[in-house]
């Protein structure tokens, strides 16, 4: 299993001690599930980095629930998302925000509140609260009394969100599972009542202008945070899988997005949604390049950013093209 293989590649030798302190804490059905599957026992015993540890009364939630423990490789994938291969997170001093990746491939939100540490998972899900971190020999277990929930693909995400627009054009191009697949990009993802403000913009546009807006939309290759947006101020110039660049920016309040043709910037209203090792910004307004001034930006893209954001995209030219 790749998880199994990824954890003992990581993990430094004689480190060992993780199973102990999960003992020691009482953790038992966390073991108990561990030392279910010989390779998650042997992969957990040697793990170094950072490790959320569900309390029983978490894991059994999750289990009545209906998730089906004595499926190995559903079990993995969840376990898998709770560990952070070589990065140690004690917590200590902690403000903030951060964004770990996991295992799994897909991250977690660690936020810092008055009194406590919150760990997000997927769009929806509760928050998990830190009640116990202890020191093991390789890093830091986190008890946490909310088992994280390993973020669906972005199609499900839309689901979830009332994107109903997004839905209606990944089914009418029946390009939902296609989309499901992007892997590691940013997408601002315009609400329902933005895809309807520009629908009479729609007929002034060629189909590769189109296209263009469309491409606007998707950074592929990096996951753009909000608190990255925060910490910079401005960042301009950001690439996308269209032939035209973003400004991205924070005023003091609000994180805004624009393109080139955008009269007043977007202003994100949902950010850092996490799907399957994507992060989604929902954005009040499309974004839009200026097809009027000349593209100084880049003339080629990288086939495969291209193909990311096409993956991310295309879908929504049906929509639009049901909007003429």
């Amino acid at each position: 299993m790749q998880f199994i293989a990824t954890i003992i590649a990581a993990a430094f030798v004689n480190a060992a001690s993780l199973t102990d302190v999960l003992t020691s804490s009482g953790e038992s059905t966390l073991l108990s599930l561990v030392k279910s599957d010989p390779g998650i026992l042997a992969a957990v015993s040697t793990f170094n980095g950072t490790f959320f540890a569900p309390t029983d009364a978490a894991l059994a939630a999750t289990v009545a629930a209906g998730f089906n423990a004595s499926d190995i490789t559903a079990l993995t994938t969840v376990l898998s998302y709770h560990a952070v291969a070589g990065t140690v997170f004690s917590g200590a001093n902690f403000t903030g925000t951060a964004f770990l990746t996991t295992l799994e491939g897909s991250e977690v939100k660690v936020a810092a509140t008055s009194n406590s540490i919150q760990v997000g998972s997927a769009f929806g899900a509760p928050a998990a609260t830190v009640v116990q971190s202890l020191p093991f020999d390789g890093g830091y277990v986190h008890v946490v009394d909310t088992t994280l929930t390993p973020p669906a693909n972005i199609a499900t995400v839309a689901t979830a969100a009332n994107l109903t627009s997004l839905l209606l054009a990944l089914q009418t191009a029946n390009l939902t599972s296609t989309v499901a697949g992007l892997k590691s990009a940013t997408v601002f993802a315009p609400t329902n009542d933005a895809f309807a403000a520009i629908a009479a913009v729609i007929p002034t546009l060629t189909a590769a202008q189109l296209a263009q807006v469309l491409l606007l939309h998707v950074v592929p290759g990096k996951l753009v945070h909000s608190t990255d947006v925060i910490k910079a101020v401005n960042l301009t110039g950001v690439a996308t899988a269209s032939n035209y660049t973003l400004n991205v920016n924070f005023n003091g309040t609000n994180v805004l997005v624009s393109g080139s043709g955008n009269k007043s910037p977007a202003t994100v209203v949902a950010a850092d949604v996490l799907a399957d090792q994507v992060v989604v910004h929902v954005i009040d307004t499309v974004l839009l390049p200026n097809f009027n001034a000349s593209s100084t930006t880049k003339t080629a893209i990288n086939s495969a950013s291209f193909t990311a954001g096409m993956t991310a995209i295309s879908a929504i030219i049906t929509f639009f093209a049901l909007c003429v």
